[in-house]
């Protein structure tokens, strides 16, 4: 039930996600005429591609709705997921993603950040992944994380995640507990 749900919206969002393909970033924005609340409202289109060097790549055509107020933000985004593997002689998956991010400014070099994503089967390859279950590509998955600035341009993230599979979304997957260090430059 919950599953022809999500392909019903899906269904719904794909104009918006094909408005993606293009490959141009969109953004626009409403501000309220009160400037004290620090509140906005953001629609923003992008592409994000990855790629893991002999192992494979994937790419995202997002399409991002996000309320910032004073500490909480809250996004929304329908994407389109292209991802392969390097060696495979199949072509890349095709899949519709839905992903939802809330995140709370504990202070202002400390966030907590809850998140959840859902991807699709492949739209094509007959409905059947590359790279299910693997943690470097893209994964329906529910997570909460800790994310903190140790210096200016220096970021640690801690956090779990649950893998879910995508015919039954249960909860029964194992957690995984995950760090990471970003260097901006």
């Amino acid at each position: 039930m919950i599953l022809n749900l999500l392909n019903f919206c899906y269904r719904k969002l794909l104009p918006l996600i094909i408005i993606c393909l293009a490959n141009t970033d969109l953004q626009a924005q409403i501000h309220p005429e009160n400037e004290s609340t620090k509140s906005k409202l953001t629609f923003d289109q992008n592409t994000d591609l990855t790629i893991y060097e002999n192992l494979g790549f994937f790419r995202k055509f997002k399409n991002t709705l996000t309320f910032y107020n004073n500490k909480l933000e809250m996004s929304f985004s329908g994407n389109l997921v292209e991802q392969g593997l390097a060696n495979s002689f199949i072509s890349p998956d095709l899949q519709l993603q839905a992903e939802l991010e809330l995140t709370y400014k504990l202070r202002d070099n400390l966030s907590i950040n809850s998140f959840g994503k859902y991807i699709t089967n492949p739209l094509n390859n007959g409905g059947n992944g590359q790279t299910r279950y693997n943690p470097l590509f893209e994964q329906s998955e529910i997570g909460l994380e800790f994310k903190t600035e140790l210096q200016k341009n220096i970021q640690l993230e801690v956090g779990d995640k649950i893998l879910l599979d995508n015919n039954n979304l249960n909860l029964k997957s194992p957690m995984r507990v995950y760090t990471r260090l970003l260097k901006k430059f």
